[in-house]
């Protein structure tokens, strides 16, 4: 069956597609590239500054070990003083010097998500990481929890050693006030000496220890506050745009070879909506009727052109001696036909032969001889 050209899609290149929907393609790729510096900016903006110390290790004092024996026990504690970096007294002293030494006002809950404190790849290190939106307070944050830490270490070991101190000086006054009831040259003299020289002693290493333990810190690195890490919203505004291109070529591209989409629809004055014209159908050849030549296939689009196209058959002629009453009372329509059959072939007439019978309704042939022959 032969097809309109009209109901063919015609093909579309990407080219001709986003240039038909070229407003709609710029408004993706601009919104996309906003997006993308809205998200860096406000969620992925932050920066980071790292401080490091290393802790002392409390072997090498005589009297503030804290329970480290080995490596491995030196290891936990360095693992406990991380944690001790971050606990909420040091953030609160840190608190206080930011802003009282750098006038920042930071509250505590903000340094709770900010700083994470935690022991390093080698032992003794501690690392400190602090995250704000700008460098010099990221580096800022990270430098007083440090500090913090030193002050609140060095005032737990001078507590220690006060304690420590006491108990020397107190057994040394009891033994200084024995001495002075001793008799001279007697072995308790001796003794007491000898234990108020240790006690002597043991106040003076507690001192030493407490001067090398200081804040518990061998060294410390400091964050840079000087530091300024360049901004990432310049580079993923341009990811964005990459990305915003290529989705506005394919939404485009889909848009355009969309069968629904081609389908183009009018609008009435009124506001109503109707379908556009269909296209036109061929037509099949006329048949023959009633001996006129057979009609050339056309196009018509009217809505009785289908029932022209019905065959109808030559009506056959009356014979005179039918009567009246043979007729029937209502005349029998001819049958439809969909399709023209070719007319019948009428057979070839042969001259007639004097052995054939006459026919009943034939009327009798008289022979006249006149004699001719002779």
């Amino acid at each position: 069956m032969a097809t309109d050209q009209r109901d063919e899609t015609p093909e579309v290149g990407l080219l001709e597609a986003v240039w038909r929907y070229r407003w709609s393609s710029v408004a993706l790729i601009l919104a996309t590239a906003v997006m993308a510096g809205a998200a860096t900016f406000f969620v992925f903006g932050n920066v980071e500054a790292t401080a490091r110390f290393a802790v002392v290790d409390p072997r090498s004092t005589t009297y503030l070990r804290m329970g480290v024996s080995s490596d491995s026990s030196y290891i936990a504690y360095t693992a406990q003083r991380a944690a001790f970096a971050q606990s909420a007294g040091v953030l609160d002293r840190a608190r206080q010097l930011l802003e009282n030494e750098q006038k920042v006002v930071v509250d505590l809950e903000t340094l709770r998500q900010s700083v994470t404190a935690s022991p390093g790849t080698a032992g003794g290190i501690v690392v400190v990481t602090s995250t704000a939106k700008t460098d010099k307070l990221a580096a800022q944050m990270s430098n007083s929890v440090v500090a913090a830490y030193q002050i609140l270490t060095e005032a737990d070991a001078q507590r220690d050693q006060e304690k420590l101190l006491k108990s020397v000086r107190t057994t040394r006054e009891r033994v200084q006030a024995d001495l002075k009831r001793a008799p001279d040259g007697s072995a308790t003299e001796s003794s007491l000496t000898e234990a108020l020289v240790q006690l002597q002693l043991k106040e003076s290493e507690a001192t030493i220890d407490l001067a090398q333990f200081g804040g518990g810190v061998r060294f410390v690195d400091q964050a840079n506050p000087l530091k300024v890490t360049p901004s990432k919203v310049p580079t993923n505004i341009a990811i964005g745009l990459a990305v915003g291109t290529l989705l506005a070529i394919v939404i485009a591209f889909l848009r355009a070879t969309n069968p629904i989409g081609t389908v183009r629809q009018a609008t009435t004055p009124t506001g109503q909506r109707h379908k556009p014209p269909q296209p036109r159908r061929p037509l099949l050849p006329r048949p023959e009727i009633n001996g006129s030549a057979p009609v050339k296939a056309e196009y018509d689009d009217r809505p009785t052109a289908a029932f022209e196209r019905i065959s109808l058959p030559a009506k056959p002629a009356e014979s005179p001696s039918a009567s009246a009453t043979d007729k029937p009372d209502r005349p029998v329509p001819p049958p439809i036909r969909s399709w023209p059959e070719p007319p019948a072939k009428t057979p070839a007439a042969r001259p007639p032969v004097a052995d054939d019978p006459p026919d009943d309704d034939s009327e009798p042939v008289v022979t006249i001889d006149t004699g001719a022959a002779n």
